[in-house]
């Protein structure tokens, strides 16, 4: 069994590791990524600059691991169970906006650095790529079941693509960050504009 320092050890470590990350997010938002040092999320996460390289490999390391939290959440798979499960499309659409909407609450931040950053960092663009083929591969098995359950007005590459229109990164920036809309109200509208441009079938 491991002794009791080591495993004091080990917990300083993680609350370190996240003190970083949690430092580097809130510059990242706040200042940008270029904008922001090693030495800023060094004074933020009370660490030194050696450790944020030795931790999380600096600021590549970091916004890798931000991206990839963003990209796994638990969410995703635990509402994808409740999408799956239900034969009623209009209620499918409502999960997938509503999943949507709370993605983009807790890692919209992530996803604009992300995004902009990835047009002047081959490192962070691949992070990047890897994220949205997950993400597009979840509205994807939203599309697929949508046929599945004969709701869908149109064939389920079309779907794939509508769905993507209206739930992949620009429907709720648009709405919310640009437009100024509540997200409850940006989800409603968008699965009711999805539900039209799918032709859905309503049983």
């Amino acid at each position: 069994m491991p002794s009791t320092s080591t495993g004091r050890r080990a917990e300083y470590a993680e609350l370190t590791r996240e003190a970083i990350i949690t430092a580097a997010r809130e510059l990242f938002a706040e200042r940008g990524y270029f904008a922001t040092s090693v030495n800023q999320i060094a004074e933020r996460a009370r660490v030194a600059p050696a450790t944020v390289y030795a931790v999380t490999g600096g600021k590549h390391g970091l916004i890798a691991t931000l991206v990839e939290r963003w990209s796994v959440a638990p969410i995703v798979a635990e509402r994808g169970a409740l999408i799956t499960a239900s034969r009623d499309a209009r209620e499918v659409l409502r999960l997938t906006a509503e999943v949507v909407r709370d993605m983009r609450v807790e890692y919209g931040d992530i996803m604009r650095t992300a995004r902009s950053v990835a047009p002047h960092d081959e490192a962070v663009a691949e992070s990047l790529r890897t994220a949205t083929r997950r993400y597009r591969s979840a509205l994807d098995a939203v599309a697929d079941h949508l046929h599945a359950i004969g709701a869908l007005g149109v064939d389920t590459a079309l779907a794939a693509d509508v769905l993507w229109f209206h739930f992949g990164f620009t429907g709720y920036e648009t709405l919310v960050q640009e437009n100024g809309w509540p997200y409850d109200r940006a989800a409603a509208w968008l699965a009711a504009q999805a539900e039209h441009a799918l032709g859905i079938r309503l049983s």
